[in-house]
């Protein structure tokens, strides 16, 4: 079979590998249709993630996919063969601390598919039939984003988004909107913050608020979506460093911070606004097992919104042209996809490369 492998720094190149043996009780064999590209992957490519790097290459990536099931679980659980599926990409230990507590997103071993351990960009792919969601209702594009989609449930989630609470969204990548998405969902008054022209307009036509100024102005507009008291939630999915003074500064007075975009860089930031307003600030990571299914029925219910993000669809030996795209153009490339099934008939969004 074909297989997409990040061999070292800045390089992938496309190999013949053996196929995957029989699967055990426990294990389902998936072929995978299309799988999304996003930062998290050019951070492996590039090597920026620090000591958590070492012994990570050569690795086939790919932690965002849709698959048909190809030999169901010979124990008789999890999908039929034929099922279209999204997969979960955590592997949790089920021993440590936060694992015993039911937060195996945080488990201290923490496995990823396509980051520790082999991921979808190769042609078949054995998974734990614990992690393989249905998705009958999803075309191929929609099921690959129900793992980015699921990143927004779990923000809004942490982030104890309430009916009638006012959020803003720092950023509207594909996070952005998706943690947007989510927050709405649970009954919050949304407002996305973006410089980019195109995101926002995509999200006003979902019908979401949006805008975008710096310093003065941004706490008038801020102010105008929620009022004097402030947010009582605010989002950022930038995963820009420099951005968190503005994030505490926004925030209503015992309001919830939730930071979800992932960077290594640093911004000197003053950690005087959360004592004094009291701010929960907090950390998203994944998301958990039933949040994974619960962002496949979100996806199922929005699926015009989830189909524009599809900004690129590329071939499988067009892999390395895919990261180098978001990478050197990323207001451009909103979600890249990588279309595994060589199914011509793989829907885009209009525009797309295919």
């Amino acid at each position: 079979m074909r297989a997409a492998v990040t061999q070292g720094v800045g390089a992938v190149l496309l190999e013949d590998r053996p196929g995957p043996g029989a699967p055990e009780a426990g294990q389902t064999v998936v072929r995978v249709q299309a799988v999304g590209i996003c930062g998290s992957d050019l951070h492996l490519l590039h090597g920026d993630l620090g000591a958590t790097h070492e012994g990570l290459l050569p690795r086939v990536q790919g932690h965002e996919f849709s698959a048909v099931v190809e030999v169901a679980d010979p124990a008789g659980d999890g999908p039929a063969e034929g099922t279209r599926v999204a997969v979960w990409p955590v592997l949790a230990c089920g021993e440590c601390r936060p694992c015993r507590a039911g937060r195996v997103n945080v488990c201290r071993r923490l496995a990823l598919i396509g980051v520790h351990r082999d991921g979808a960009l190769q042609e078949l792919l054995t998974v734990p039939t614990g992690s393989v969601v249905a998705t009958p209702r999803l075309t191929s594009v929609q099921a690959a984003l129900v793992e980015p989609v699921s990143i927004g449930v779990h923000a809004a989630a942490r982030a104890r988004v309430a009916p009638g609470d006012t959020v803003v969204v720092f950023g509207a990548g594909p996070i952005g909107v998706a943690s947007a998405l989510a927050a709405r969902d649970r009954g919050g008054q949304v407002l996305v913050v973006d410089p980019v022209g195109a995101r926002r307009e995509l999200l006003a036509r979902a019908g979401f608020p949006v805008c975008w100024a710096e310093d003065v102005e941004l706490a008038v507009q801020v102010g105008a979506h929620s009022g004097p008291d402030g947010p009582d939630v605010v989002l950022d999915t930038t995963g820009r460093a420099a951005l968190l003074p503005t994030v505490l500064d926004i925030a209503g007075h015992g309001g919830r911070v939730a930071v979800v975009g992932l960077t290594s860089a640093t911004a000197p930031t003053s950690p005087g606004p959360i004592p004094f307003k009291e701010l929960d600030v907090l950390g998203v990571s994944c998301c958990l097992p039933e949040e994974f299914a619960a962002a496949a029925d979100l996806v199922a219910r929005h699926p015009e919104l989830v189909d524009s993000l599809v900004s690129h669809v590329f071939a499988l030996d067009e892999v390395a042209g895919a990261l180098r795209l978001l990478d050197e153009r990323p207001t451009e490339a909103f979600k890249v996809l990588v279309d595994v099934s060589g199914d011509t008939r793989l829907p885009t969004a209009t525009g797309g490369d295919r």
